[in-house]
């Protein structure tokens, strides 16, 4: 695979960033993670506006999130993909010692990578997992999307060890959101998702949150957005998480408690049909391609 380092496409294995360089050093950077089927990103206008926020709330200039576009398609095309995840990653830049305190002047370091993914065709159903719940040991700025992770590793490492695949973060008795994804309930049929910007519990401006509130409203599902406190977990007709690689998925176990008779519910199946049928609109219309 080819991979973008500075305006320039290498070979993965000589793709070189400065040991000086501030992502490395300190996870002074932020990151996007675009679904490609068929060559169609996946809410890439919205993964375009959420990288411009991220890097205005971190104050890293020098780089314009128009070209998420141009960077992807050049990988895709690079690499002769069509059906691909694409990750990309700026960060503050390289100084020339470890310090602190950014020197003016730096230039962002642009990284992007391209991985092979299953095509729309056999990715047709919502998938399930198994979550834990743990408090949200994180810092508090979750609307950014940045590349320091170590609180969000911790806790999927966590997850591991007690044999599931994702963790629930909670903050004083609030769902803030998973350590990759974005968490919603149903109860009543009623779709039911934490606000944003809530400084309570905060968390990430998810595109894919943002689909499936919007397939909710295509679907006719109830929706309604405010906070959900941790015991509603357990007492949920289905807990759902969101994100770019998954869309929407089915937790099906939490804390070794089996939710929904360890089947994709109702809504989530709708939703995922409704988003599913969205994405395969897209590739039908070769105009709606970035």
């Amino acid at each position: 695979m080819l991979a973008y380092v500075n305006g320039s496409l290498v070979p993965e294995e000589h793709a070189k960033v400065s040991v000086f360089d501030r992502g490395f050093l300190f996870g002074d950077g932020v990151y996007e993670m675009v679904r490609f089927f068929g060559s169609v990103g996946v809410a890439l206008d919205l993964h375009q506006a959420r990288l411009a926020r991220s890097l205005a709330l971190t104050g890293i200039t020098g780089f314009d999130a128009n070209a998420l576009v141009s960077i992807c398609h050049s990988l895709l095309e690079a690499n002769a993909l069509h059906d691909a995840s694409i990750y990309i990653q700026v960060t503050r830049g390289a100084g020339t010692a470890r310090a602190h305190m950014p020197v003016p002047g730096l230039v962002p370091t642009v990284v992007a990578l391209a991985s092979r993914t299953a095509p729309l065709a056999e990715f047709n159903a919502a998938e399930t997992l198994r979550a834990i719940v743990r408090p949200d040991m994180r810092w508090h700025r979750c609307e950014i999307k940045t590349t320091a992770l170590a609180g969000n590793i911790l806790a999927l490492i966590e997850a591991q060890n007690a044999g599931a695949e994702e963790c629930i973060l909670v903050r004083d008795g609030l769902v803030s959101e998973g350590a990759y994804t974005n968490v919603g309930i149903v109860r009543g049929g009623t779709l039911i998702t934490s606000p944003l910007d809530d400084a309570a519990a905060p968390v990430l401006h998810g595109t894919m949150r943002c689909w499936m509130l919007e397939a909710a409203s295509d679907a006719g599902i109830p929706v309604e957005v405010r906070r959900v406190r941790e015991h509603e977990l357990c007492e949920a007709d289905e807990v759902l998480v969101q994100s770019s690689r998954r869309l929407v998925s089915a937790v099906t176990e939490l804390d070794g408690v089996r939710i929904a008779d360890g089947e994709v519910g109702p809504v989530c199946r709708a939703l995922f049909a409704a988003m599913h049928a969205r994405i395969q609109k897209l590739t039908a219309n070769p105009s709606t391609r970035g």
